[in-house]
């Protein structure tokens, strides 16, 4: 098995070769270390909100509360339908008996 690149092939112990002169540990810098100990490591409530997480939070309780609300108008309408259809009843058994 061989790894192609251009024209020229490699056999896998050449590329374990190359790859092994070219990938040298290195040690990080002190202010490289710093710097990324300073972006993995966050306080919580070192910063402000995110703005577009306020605002997902706005939208999702204002739906909420208008599901709400259109579930109360239409239990309110159920329960006006209800009472008007024992009026309606009430009505006509009067004026089965006036007639």
């Amino acid at each position: 098995m061989s790894i192609g690149y251009g024209t020229r092939k490699m056999e896998p112990s050449e590329l374990e070769a190359w790859l092994g002169r070219v990938l040298v540990p290195v040690e990080p810098g002190e202010r490289f270390v710093t710097r990324l100990r300073a972006r993995l490591i966050e306080l919580r409530g070192a910063r402000p909100t995110r703005g577009w997480i306020a605002i997902v939070a706005v939208i999702g309780t204002g739906l909420a509360l208008a599901m709400w609300l259109g579930l109360a108008l239409r239990l309110a309408l159920v329960g006006l339908a209800f009472v008007g259809i024992l009026a309606g009843r009430e009505q006509r058994a009067k004026a089965r008996k006036k007639g």
